[in-house]
């Protein structure tokens, strides 16, 4: 039935869908890789009782790897973490959980799936334009040791640069160091975000005085703010793509004599009822797909009126 399916449910988080949530399964990726890179640190720890390398020499950013022609590293670092703690993982695990399960409904599972290694990759791209040739930073065993990155952040940086977007003006409710309750509008989030961001790589990143590569928080945050603009929004004119109605609407009376003119039944060009319902199925199969935004208009009008007359 129509009400059965995630579009016509009223909910605050977008539409469910009986598959398996994306954002679920990249929590549950993650957290694997991280379990394997503490099984690998405790069972085949390296020389001097050291952590585990291979998965970092293999699979984490840096500029060594990348010159050494290892490419996939620039999308495959988001899916390791630092094995000294669980701050790391569990910060971009929270974020991706309580953005994503927002954000990915709205896309649908392929889109939010680009937006999630657009981030990497654009992260990535930022990083290594300011790490592409550092120096080695020890060594190990006889081997160089290369500073290099690892982490979900830049992922999590474009998800919420993406929603910062979508609701400006929505009050969002944040944990400060994980206790104190602060109610916020999202479009200070995503400022805060970029000054922060941008302050990091100046006084922390170049310097190394800090581990935390705020120049992949950047660059995820770019990758938010170009799928929002030129992917998502691309029907709109990038300076109007804030106006959702016109400037100038009719008159109070004009818009009540025009209700009163639209019959009572519609018809939604499908000869039955069970006609409908098939052509309903279809579009919301879309929408699980694809997300909302993949509608087109007349799509989005058979919703809305068979919608009112299955109320009926």
């Amino acid at each position: 039935m129509l009400y059965d399916r995630p579009y016509m449910r009223q909910s605050p988080y977008g539409s469910e869908t009986q598959k398996t949530s994306l954002v679920t399964t990249l929590i549950v990726i993650t957290v694997a890789v991280f379990v394997l890179q503490q099984v690998l640190n405790v069972f085949v720890p390296g020389p001097g009782g050291r952590e585990n390398r291979f998965l970092t020499d293999w699979f984490a950013l840096s500029g060594h790897n990348f010159k050494e022609l290892k490419v996939w590293t620039i999308l495959s670092y988001a899916f390791l973490h630092d094995t000294t703690g669980f701050i790391h993982i569990l910060g971009n695990m929270l974020g991706l959980f309580f953005i994503g399960r927002i954000v990915e409904p709205l896309l649908g599972r392929t889109r939010f799936l680009m937006l999630y290694f657009a981030g990497s990759l654009v992260g990535g791209m930022v990083y290594l334009l300011f790490h592409l040739n550092d120096p080695a930073i020890g060594q190990i065993g006889g081997d160089l040791v290369f500073q290099s990155m690892v982490g979900a952040s830049a992922s999590v940086m474009a998800i919420l640069a993406f929603f910062c977007l979508m609701y400006p003006e929505r009050p969002i409710t944040l944990l400060l160091f994980f206790i104190i309750p602060l109610t916020v509008k999202p479009k200070w989030v995503f400022w805060g975000s970029l000054i922060i961001s941008a302050g990091g790589i100046l006084l922390y990143e170049l310097p190394n005085q800090s581990p935390v590569a705020h120049s992949a928080h950047l660059g995820g945050l770019f990758a938010g703010i170009i799928y929002y603009r030129f992917f998502h929004n691309r029907s709109v004119p990038i300076f109007n793509a804030g106006e959702a109605s016109p400037a100038v609407e009719p008159p109070a009376w004009f818009k009540r004599r025009k209700k009163a003119e639209v019959p009572i039944s519609y018809k939604v060009n499908r000869s039955n009822r069970e006609e409908l319902q098939n052509e309903v199925d279809r579009i919301l199969d879309k929408i699980n797909e694809s997300g909302f935004g993949s509608l087109t208009d007349s799509e989005k009008e058979v919703l809305d009126r068979a919608r009112d007359i299955l109320r009926s």
